[in-house]
């Protein structure tokens, strides 16, 4: 099914095939799953989102109306899970916070060993960077950059103008710049 597009794929599920979901998974299922995990910082949230997405996508596939945009369609789906989970941990945090119960002490992050080479520690403080940026910021730019997206498919994505998707990278590379320059 390598040469199948993903409308027809999906398409072939809504009639049954269960084959074809597992060859749209097997394309995505990373792309989703990294994504998450740079929108929440979590391995095991991103695992979470990665699942109830393509929960989404099985239960949505009649519905779905191919006109050739299924990878913005499936990482708004992923999106729009990042964004409940972001906000549900929000609540669970306020309530934590004034309910007077013990918040539970993470432990920090291991840094890289001494021994590791530079361009890890670099990597690892860049990643950490990317985690700061704003919210649109970060999506654009991690849709972008990592997921090879186009502009216009990150604009259908997430719902914004294609002007406001290039502003968005701009301004991310431009503070990621300024800070490695103070790096």
């Amino acid at each position: 099914m390598e040469g199948v597009s993903d409308e027809e794929l999906l398409l072939m599920y809504s009639e049954g095939d269960a084959d074809a979901f597992d060859v749209l998974f097997d394309r995505y299922h990373r792309s989703v799953y990294n994504f998450a995990r740079f929108m929440l910082d979590r391995a095991e949230g991103a695992a979470d989102v990665m699942q109830e997405t393509f929960l989404a996508v099985a239960r949505s596939a009649r519905q779905y109306k191919p006109r050739g945009h299924f990878r913005p369609w499936l990482m708004r789906i992923a999106r729009n899970f990042c964004l409940n989970h972001l906000r549900d941990e929000r609540a669970r945090r306020r309530v934590i916070g004034n309910g007077g119960l013990d918040k539970v002490n993470t432990p920090a992050r291991e840094t890289p060993a001494p021994a590791k080479a530079e361009s890890t520690e670099r990597l690892v403080l860049l990643m950490q960077w990317i985690r700061e940026l704003p919210q649109g910021q970060r999506e654009a730019l991690v849709l972008h950059a990592f997921e090879q997206m186009k502009y216009r498919e990150i604009s259908e994505a997430l719902q914004v103008p294609l002007n406001t998707v290039k502003t968005l990278i701009h301004r991310a590379r431009c503070t990621l710049a300024e800070r490695l320059k103070e790096q």
